[in-house]
């Protein structure tokens, strides 16, 4: 499930860049405070470093939405093999539950994962994919909390944000201190009762979400998951619905540029073939089995 965590890395990634909102209050401060001195070159320099910092998150992800096409030839599907058959009811939405996870005083387990939600905070379907990514907490009594990965950034006096949950009556705190030379070490912060109980890079934090995908190997190895859809219902908070997705990240992973998003509901019992991707692979849903197979 390496290619999952990658998918919480790209998810928390994408959320960094700069937000409209945060513009607005440069700009408003820029009006306000007309006797500041005109900005240093070092100071110019420091705000071109976190532009180059957001836009890389912007460029980081590419999420591609595969829309099927039927087989050309559909005596091929009688004559292929199954090369893959998968109950995605067994593997469903476990890269919410990776390697990295803290418990409470009282023993509940909450795991740390992040994904995309399939639309904006004012429920539109148009926006940044910054404005789509959250930070999931998970807990082992069936809890789910959504975090808003905008709300959580950091950028020394530039940005500041968090956000507090409330698991067994303790109060834990998210943060992520964002690193424009490299990105893939800011960190990740979240403070309980008693001090830190996670503190990771989001480089560690992806290889802990694909840990929990499955590997299956067709023209090229990918980390496969699955799971439902996550809409945002406005406010900063987001739910589950009943729609499911099923996520496809080549592997090892080379970078977090290229991941491949397929609707489950797109995938035919028929049979559905997806060009840019695999297209010398048939791919066929039966109920909840999966089926994959060389044409």
């Amino acid at each position: 499930m390496r290619g999952i965590i990658l998918s919480c890395l790209i998810f928390l990634l994408a959320s960094f860049s700069m937000s409209q909102e945060f513009e607005e209050r440069l700009s408003s401060i820029g009006k306000e405070e007309l006797s500041l001195p005109s900005p240093s070159f070092e100071a110019e320099n420091q705000y071109a470093e976190v532009e180059n910092f957001f836009k890389y998150f912007d460029s980081a992800v590419n999420l591609e939405e595969l829309s099927p096409e039927s087989p050309a030839y559909t005596k091929s599907i009688s004559r292929s093999a199954s090369i893959y058959s998968i109950n995605l009811d067994e593997i469903k939405n476990q890269y919410l539950k990776g390697p990295i996870f803290f418990k409470t005083s009282k023993g509940t387990t909450v795991y740390v994962s992040a994904s995309k939600s399939s639309n904006c905070p004012d429920l539109s379907s148009k926006c940044a994919d910054k404005e789509k990514f959250f930070m999931i907490l998970t807990t082992s009594r069936g809890e789910t909390f959504f975090i808003r990965a905008m709300s959580i950034v950091n950028w020394g006096f530039l940005m500041s944000g968090s956000k507090t949950v409330v698991i067994d009556g303790e109060k834990y705190t998210a943060k992520v201190y964002a690193n424009a030379s490299s990105p893939e070490k800011s960190k990740l912060e979240i403070k309980g009762p008693s001090g830190a109980v996670i503190s990771s890079s989001l480089d560690k934090l992806g290889q802990a979400l694909a840990a929990n995908a499955m590997q299956i190997k067709l023209s090229k190895t990918y980390k496969l998951a699955y799971g439902n859809e996550i809409v945002q219902t406005g406010g900063g908070n987001a739910k589950f619905t009943q729609n499911t997705l099923l996520l496809l990240i080549p592997y090892p992973v080379q970078d977090a540029s290229s991941y491949f998003l397929i609707k489950t509901a797109d995938i035919k019992p028929t049979g559905s073939i997806f060009p840019s991707m695999e297209p010398n692979y048939i791919f066929k849903k039966v109920g909840s089995t999966l089926e994959i197979l060389e044409k």
